[in-house]
């Protein structure tokens, strides 16, 4: 599991798992009152299925929240926050198609 000290990050499948460069599939948890702050990406593309509730986003300056089973996509430029503002982990499965570990950018 990688730590990032507000959130976790488990991979599920990987790309060789997946026979597939740059693909891979993670759980992804977000502790409560806590926040991943605005980062965007230049090449991949993010999916994100829900299995909580208990938190909300902000996309390119947009505040927006998600019901479980919900999808969100997350293309290359999108800025997004994630905020935890409840008691609970937020839990969600992250799809990352062209993924590069140098593809982070921070604000």
């Amino acid at each position: 599991m990688d730590m990032q000290g507000s959130y976790s990050k488990k991979v599920l499948l990987n790309d060789e798992e997946l026979k597939h460069k740059g693909v891979f599939v993670q759980e992804v948890k977000i502790k409560p009152g806590e926040t991943a702050k605005e980062h965007y990406h230049k090449k991949q593309t993010e999916i994100f299925y829900f299995l909580s509730e208990n938190g909300y986003w902000v996309i390119n300056g947009e505040k927006v929240t998600f019901k479980i089973g919900e999808i969100l996509v997350i293309e290359p430029f999108d800025k997004h926050e994630v905020t935890n503002n409840t008691a609970q982990d937020y839990t969600y499965l992250g799809f990352k198609l062209d993924y590069d570990s140098s593809d982070l950018y921070w604000e």
